[in-house]
Formats: C-alpha cells, structure tokens, sequence
C-alpha cells in the first residue's frame, strides 16, 4: 500500500537508489530511516559499494529488523574513540578536521574491526598473482560481518527485489546481480564493493569483479535498462556532490576531484533519460490517436512497440560537505561521524517529505519528473537537499 502523502498515486514500485561512497554511507541509513517512518518502503533496492550493503542489509531483513541490523553493521565496522572536546568547541571545525586527520590515518594503518584489515604482505612485492590477492587490505573480515546482519534465505526469497552493481574486470562492463535471476550470496555484495587497490577482487562464475563506482557510482542506469518498463518513484541517494567551490588547499583539491569522480555523468544520464521518456511517450500518444485502420499497418505496428507512457519520478538527496571534511571523509570511520551524519540524512528526508509542495511537477513535457525546491532546499537537475546547522555549502547554488 502506498503512503497517503501525495496526490499522485499511479506508482507500480518504490526505488531506493544507493550511491557508493564508503564511510559517508551512513547518510544513507538516515535518509532510509525517514522513509520508513513516512511509509515508503522499497520494493526495489539498487546499490553500489557501500550502497550494495546498505541495500543487502535492508532486503535481507524483515521491515521490523532492518534499523537494528543497520545499526549493528554501522557500530561493527566504526571504531567508538570519541573526540576530546565538547559540544561547544563543534563550531571550530579545525578540531574537528584534526580529529578526522587522525581517525583516517587509523584507518589506513590498522583497517576497520569488521570491515577490513592490512595485508601482511605489501603487494608491491609480490610475484605474479590473480587479482583476488592483489590488494593492501584483506576483507575476510566484513564477509563474516555480513553474514551477522544479513538473513541471506529472507533475501533471496525476494520480497524485496535487490540489485547490485559490479565491474567484470576483463569486459569492463557493469553487471548488476539481481535477486530476480540468481541467488544473491555474500560474494555478490563484496564485488560490488571491491575498490582496487584497496580491496581484492571477487571470483563469481570464474569472472573477477571490482566495485561498481569504477564504471559508475550511480546505479540509474539499472532502472533505464529495466524491462518491462513500470512507472517508479525513485529516492536516488548520493554520497557525493557534484557542484562545488575552486578548492584553496591540496586537501580541498583532492576532495574536489573524488566529489566529480564519483558523482560525475548524472546529470548527462538524467538529460538522456529525459529525452528518451518524452520520445516513448509521443510515439505512444502519436498511435493513440491513429485511426484503427492504421493501427493495423505492419510499420505502425513495429512502431508502437516503442512507445511507453510511463512516468518516472527522481528524487535526489546529496550529502552536502561539512566544511571539517577531508578528502579522507570516505574512509574515516569514526562512530562519531556515522551518528551525525545518520542523523543529517534522516533531517534531509524528514524535512523533504514534511513539505506539502515537494510533490510539485516541474515540468509535464519530461520524461523524468522532479520536483522544485522550498525555501529550505535547493535543485540539482531535480535534486532535493535540505540546508542542515552546521554544513558548510560547497555548492555553486546557494543553501538558503
């Protein structure tokens, strides 16, 4: 049953789309957590990298236990050294740079309890190998952490439909394992996540996989490629922003180019999906209007079997920068940092459906419907973010 909270009630599925992103996932928790509450429940997760486990963590868990296998995960894989100031001295984000400085540099000499640890051997020195032991950190131990959260018969019983994007290595091309054709197993999540070279590559089927944000971060193109073709509200999650300011520092540097990494190409996706909608819906109008005696024609009929009229609508919300962000946010893993950023993600998605007019179309003659800002959100090509106390707006349109 769809939630009362709109006028428009002609959606045959719910879309979570979930970004990679490493640490700066647990936005994502957040941002899940208000749908919840509001009565948005999937019925189609999409991931990549970390968004693959969020995703695999939601489907493969009954509704009830989805927010504390979630936060099972999260305080798993985040080490709980809590910052040595107070609550007052939070306004002076040098101390909280300092603190993210030190807990990243953990992270990449000492791994993640639960999620990945340091090889004892550097790969530099190694011979010839495969690449599922070409790596600087071992993930035995997040196979095991999965397993803790994850009911793997509950998600392969596909209440929900999960899909999950990896690269096979040798074609290059993203794949999507979906629990609609195969058994999902824990292999099948760690592709998805396998940075190189970081982390090793996944052997499934004789094929050797990386993380699917090597190809494309965003997993929209699972949906457009989607057939049959369903008309779909879809809440796109994005761990990283697109717009920014010219960087002052070698630190902002790097952060700027990974920000355009791996939120790059939507917009581009977004304007050929469009356009391909509009071009669906015309020929399906176009053949509605025909007299029958047309319809009959052998070329009219190849014809309107390119025409779809189904809508779908795009959702998007951006984690936007703190100014006390490094370009290490994605592996700092910090129990401190996973809270606030919970807790941002789960205020963005509250305050975006608490307003009446977030429904609003922009634009009829699209393919992909968006819906304009309030006073307390900005557009993105249809994207929706909430301005949060204490963000730092790094984006060329302002938060107001």
């Amino acid at each position: 049953m769809r939630p009362n909270l709109f006028p428009c009630t002609e959606f045959e599925e719910i879309v979570y789309l979930l970004q990679g992103g490493g640490a700066l996932g647990a936005f994502q928790v957040g941002v899940y957590q208000a749908l919840e509450e509001a009565g948005f429940e999937p019925d189609w997760l999409v991931g990549i990298s970390i968004g693959a486990i969020n995703a695999s963590i939601i489907a493969g868990n009954p509704a009830e236990l989805r927010a504390e296998k979630l936060k099972l995960f999260w305080d798993t894989i985040t080490h709980s050294i809590e910052p040595k100031f107070s609550s007052s001295d939070h306004q002076d984000y040098t101390l909280i740079q300092a603190y993210n400085m030190g807990s990243a540099l953990m992270s990449i000499n000492f791994g993640q309890e639960g999620f990945f640890t340091p090889q004892l051997l550097n790969p530099w020195i190694h011979g010839e190998n495969t690449p599922d032991h070409i790596s600087f950190y071992d993930t035995k131990q997040l196979k095991k952490t999965l397993h803790k959260v994850i009911d793997f018969d509950y998600l392969n019983a596909a209440h929900v439909r999960l899909s999950l994007g990896a690269v096979n290595i040798e074609t290059g091309k993203l794949h999507f394992f979906d629990n609609k054709n195969i058994n999902i197993s824990v292999d099948h999540i760690m592709a998805s996540c396998a940075l190189p070279p970081g982390f090793p590559a996944i052997k499934i089927d004789e094929q050797y996989y990386w993380d699917g944000g090597l190809y494309s971060n965003t997993p929209l193109i699972c949906v457009i490629n989607d057939l049959p073709h369903k008309s779909r509200l879809c809440f796109l999650v994005d761990l990283f922003d697109s717009t920014g300011l010219i960087p002052g520092n070698m630190d902002e540097v790097l952060e700027r180019a990974k920000d355009i990494t791996y939120a790059g190409h939507l917009d581009i996706l977004l304007d050929y999906y469009d356009l391909h909608l509009l071009m669906q819906k015309r020929i399906a109008d176009c053949i509605e209007h025909l007299p029958t005696s047309l319809k009959d024609d052998e070329y009219i009929q190849d014809l309107a079997k390119l025409g779809d009229a189904h809508n779908v609508h795009i959702t998007k919300i951006v984690y936007k920068a703190h100014k006390d962000d490094l370009h290490s946010k994605d592996y700092e893993f910090s129990n401190f940092n996973a809270r606030r950023r919970m807790s941002e993600g789960h205020d963005h998605m509250q305050t975006l459906l608490a307003d009446p007019d977030w429904w609003k179309k922009r634009d009829d003659n699209i393919g992909t419907l968006v819906h304009p800002s309030t006073d307390d959100m900005h557009i993105v090509i249809g994207a929706c973010a909430c301005k949060n106390e204490g963000h730092y707006n790094r984006g060329s349109k302002p938060c107001v």
